[in-house]
């Protein structure tokens, strides 16, 4: 992961930028409203996004794994509560709630780990980037704590 670009959420849409020299680099506008949340994987086509409250087509309890290169849904998660943050690596999805996160394969969408924590309106969450290790760190259930969690990586070989 180098951060040398970001994405961002607008009303209509979403802006991707480049850090060094300081440009947008893509836009894409939709009719249906905009997006709270954009998550890129890296600096390649897959993003995450959450709907803006004003957004008919896609409200903030829904993450949409979207493929720019195809210019369509991939995957799709809903939950019963607005997403307060989503966080991706190339093997795993974490989509934070106010109380819980869930962790998700990416290759499958499957769930994998459900995590309960304090409060968590901003939706702090972090997570190792290092495809040997997975680690990740969200706040606990008492205020003050921090919960560090270290999960195996699974390595598939070809036989």
């Amino acid at each position: 992961m180098d951060y040398g670009c970001f994405a961002a959420g607008t009303s209509h849409g979403f802006r991707i930028y480049n850090c060094e020299p300081f440009k947008e680099t893509f836009r894409r506008d939709l009719k249906s409203g905009g997006f709270k949340i954009v998550e890129m994987l890296f600096r390649c086509n897959i993003l995450a996004l959450v709907g803006a409250d004003a957004n008919s087509q896609y409200p903030p309890n829904k993450v949409l794994i979207w493929d720019d290169h195809q210019s369509r849904c991939v995957g799709e998660f809903s939950f019963r509560s607005e997403v307060r943050s989503v966080k991706l690596r190339r093997d795993r999805i974490v989509v934070v709630l106010e109380h819980k996160l869930y962790v998700y394969n990416f290759m499958d969408l499957k769930l994998l780990h459900q995590i309960e924590t304090l409060r968590n309106p901003r939706g702090l969450c972090c997570l190792s980037h290092d495809s040997n290790t997975f680690v990740l760190a969200c706040p606990g259930l008492h205020r003050g704590q921090v919960r560090i969690e270290h999960f195996r990586v699974e390595c598939h070989e070809a036989d």
